[in-house]
């Protein structure tokens, strides 16, 4: 299944939102034009499968080295315990910070020193919960050989840093794929779709 596929599925079964003219706020405080929330994807068993075997083909054909996974908390989870289902894998999942009771793990599972570890997200945008997971996976001794993600929203700063990391990320879809599978479908015009792309490129002073 391409990219365009997947994008046009995820915005079939309400996996992204797009409001150039109303923008949502997330989590970092910034404001942006797209919303896109995959674990909607878990409710939907045909759509949750056909997005899983497109994961196993990439992984397949990218990474068939591959040891472990590891989930990112917590939109990642899911993906990573249904990947490593069909491939007879072990699974780990990493918080996004340690818990402060028991034995305060950041990595829940088991797993060995060197083992070769493909990390599981959902959607990548700046990849700062990434980056935790990346230096939580290393310092365990894990040996990280790339990441991948349902979306890549294709931000410089993500680029940056997975370069910075020397490992490759891997998506289903893109940003630009789901942008130009809403204007095919009328849910933005040429102006949103102008305004979707200057977040894209500079979201921090982006505005509406």
């Amino acid at each position: 299944m391409d990219g365009n596929k997947i994008a046009k599925l995820l915005i079939s079964h309400n996996c992204v939102s797009f409001a150039p003219h109303n923008p949502f706020t997330y989590a970092s405080g910034l404001k942006g034009p797209i919303y896109c929330d995959n674990r909607q994807l878990l409710s939907h068993p045909m759509a949750r499968n056909e997005v899983i075997l497109a994961f196993l083909k990439m992984i397949g054909e990218v990474a068939p080295q591959v040891e472990l996974l590891a989930g990112l908390a917590t939109a990642g989870i899911a993906h990573a315990a249904l990947i490593a289902d069909r491939l007879a894998l072990p699974m780990v999942y990493i918080r996004s910070k340690a818990k402060e009771h028991g034995k305060q793990n950041l990595i829940e599972g088991h797993f060995t020193h060197g083992q070769k570890t493909l990390l599981v997200e959902d959607l990548v945008n700046q990849a700062s919960s990434m980056e935790s997971a990346v230096v939580a996976s290393r310092e365990a001794g894990l040996k990280l050989i790339g990441a991948v993600s349902i979306v890549d929203y294709q931000m410089e700063t993500a680029k940056q840093r997975f370069e910075s990391w020397k490992i490759p990320l891997f998506a289903l879809t893109t940003f630009e794929q789901l942008v130009e599978q809403a204007l095919r479908q009328n849910l933005i015009d040429q102006k949103g779709r102008d305004l979707l792309f200057r977040w894209q490129q500079d979201p921090k002073n982006w505005q509406s």
